[in-house]
């Protein structure tokens, strides 16, 4: 086995990637959508923050191609992110190697590869996150990683919807969002919204996070990048958002965003959710949820699951997902923490 890095314009090292990736989730959370080509390559080569990145893959020789007509030439592989803004002690570590393929210490030996090129960009601490219960957990545990926030992914199921459900939860936001209006697009952030959302993005920071993170701040910039980068992926992206006074020039206090993958149809997900602190206590984040499921119910008829993610200790955006009916769906997620030191051994 030797450890090589991958070519982000190769298609083929890319699409090898990805099957591991599809492999390893098959046997770890079947219950999860998948990432389909599209989207898996996006992430892979500009990631959902653009910061720099580096891939490599471990390469079976071809004396064990030869010896054993099973064996695949990718075994596995890591993805490193540098962020280049907020967080430059850190790198963010996927690592994934093919369930056929484990316990035969090909992680141990990209996770050390992985720590020396952290080490070669001034990097100090690996961030990751393994689903509880799965060897991923079993693996950051062993290798001493120290877990921090927890996640939680939750389904809902369109078809299943209560009748009458989203008319009393609409009744219930408008009644306490009076003075607020609606608006939505689809696609990028158009332009004579990108200086107001900057700041609902921000608002995202009042997440709970891990201990010596820092924060992302967002300004205009920082969304025109992003909407440089949503082509990459290849999905079709929905946002409502709530104005407080004349949609033309009020201030952009809420918003939800969703993304549905034309390769995998029936499945919307969420992206993100976010009400600045002043605007809380006025229903907006039902309000903006509810009018987003009316959306995609009239623009993408054929959606019958959708996923999100929410923080185990965000109980006000737990209950608007509940009172949606959403249910939790597989184990729950752990961030972890590992210092590059001790992954070099």
């Amino acid at each position: 086995m030797h450890i090589e890095r991958v070519d982000l314009t190769d298609a083929q090292s890319i699409g090898a990637c990805d099957e591991v990736c599809l492999a390893a989730q098959e046997a770890d959370c079947p219950e999860e959508p998948r990432l389909t080509a599209g989207p898996f390559r996006g992430w892979l080569t500009v990631g959902w923050d653009g910061n720099p990145r580096e891939v490599w893959l471990a390469a079976a020789t071809s004396s064990m191609l030869a010896g054993d007509g099973k064996r695949r030439p990718v075994l596995g592989w890591y993805r490193l992110e540098l962020p280049e803004r907020e967080n430059q002690d850190r790198a963010n570590l996927d690592l994934v190697v093919h369930p056929a393929e484990r316990r035969r210490g090909l992680g141990t030996a990209l996770l050390r590869h992985a720590a020396e090129r952290a080490a070669c960009h001034g990097r100090s601490v690996l961030a990751s996150a393994t689903r509880d219960g799965t060897p991923g957990a079993a693996f950051a545990r062993s290798a001493g990683a120290e877990p921090g926030v927890v996640e939680v992914q939750r389904m809902l199921e369109l078809g299943k919807l209560a009748d009458g459900r989203l008319e009393r939860l609409r009744e219930q936001a408008e009644r306490a969002a009076a003075g607020y209006s609606l608006v939505s697009w689809t696609g990028p952030v158009p332009e004579e919204f990108i200086e107001r959302v900057a700041p609902v993005y921000d608002a995202l920071n009042d997440a709970p996070h891990d201990e010596g993170e820092a924060p992302t701040f967002w300004d205009a910039q920082r969304v025109r990048e992003a909407n440089a980068r949503q082509p990459q992926y290849g999905s079709r992206e929905y946002t409502v958002a709530a104005v407080h006074g004349a949609v033309a020039s009020g201030e952009v206090v809420a918003l939800t965003q969703v993304v549905v993958d034309p390769a995998h149809p029936d499945w919307a997900h969420q992206a993100i959710t976010g009400v600045n602190r002043p605007h809380r206590g006025h229903r907006l984040g039902l309000l903006v949820k509810v009018a987003m499921l009316d959306l995609l119910i009239a623009a993408e008829p054929q959606v019958e699951r959708m996923s999100t993610w929410n923080g185990a200790e965000n109980p006000y955006m737990i209950a608007v997902n509940e009172a949606l009916g959403y249910t939790v769906l597989g184990p729950p997620s752990t961030s972890q923490q590992l210092s590059v030191a001790a992954a070099r051994g």
